[in-house]
């Protein structure tokens, strides 16, 4: 009879331990401050790339003025504080304006650049006309302020001149705005012509803004 009661209370106690005893502690709901289920975000892995920190290296907002900077070689002229109020000069560059003519290649516009349309009179009546008409800036001239503005126009079958860009580095000080100012008073060249028939043109025009050493 003892042995009967001590084998039914070890059973009893057994089954209580068991049915104490957490099934899987996986399934364990965590309250307050238990971090044994927190997870830090990556960026591989299984975590949430949502929360992720942005990678600086592929985030193209960080790095699209890198890469602007670092395509422009050309370097932008500075102002030369020992030419502070000196007089300056304005010539054009006519010598370095286009490339090698007589090419009967077309731009993706349909306009060409080595076939070069002609100033009435030629490049000298064309430098003669800047010098008559341009001024140097004041601010320039204050700020010690020099370069060279490249301004790209095209001239269509009829040598009215349009559409004037400055492809150049901005010098700034009013430089561009009077060269620009200028060029809008121009006058119609004769146009280009290719096998005897007008054709459409594109031409870069040098001016060269100098001051006094």
């Amino acid at each position: 009879m003892k042995k009967s009661i001590l084998i039914i209370a070890s059973a009893v106690c057994i089954y209580s331990f068991n049915s104490c005893k957490p099934k899987d502690e996986s399934s364990a709901t965590t309250t307050g401050t238990d971090t044994s289920l927190m997870t830090t975000p990556t960026t591989s892995g299984t975590g949430d790339p949502s929360m992720a920190k942005p990678d600086t290296l592929t985030n193209p907002s960080a790095t699209d003025n890198a890469s602007v900077s670092a395509s422009d070689n050309t370097a932008v002229p500075k102002p030369d504080p020992a030419k502070k109020g000196k007089k300056g000069k304005v010539t054009l560059s006519m010598d370095e304006s286009n490339g090698m003519a007589n090419s009967e290649a077309m731009d993706a516009d349909g306009y060409y650049t080595s076939i070069y349309p002609v100033y009435p009179g030629g490049n000298k009546a064309l430098e003669s006309f800047f010098e008559k008409n341009i001024q140097y800036p004041q601010e320039a001239s204050d700020n010690g302020m020099e370069g060279k503005v490249v301004i790209s126009f095209t001239v269509d079958e009829k040598g009215k001149v349009g559409s004037p860009k400055v492809t150049s580095p901005k010098l700034g000080y009013g430089i561009e705005e009077e060269a620009l100012r200028v060029f809008n008073k121009m006058p119609s060249w004769s146009p280009g012509k290719l096998k005897g028939k007008n054709v459409k043109t594109r031409y870069n025009l040098p001016v060269r803004f100098q001051l006094e050493s």
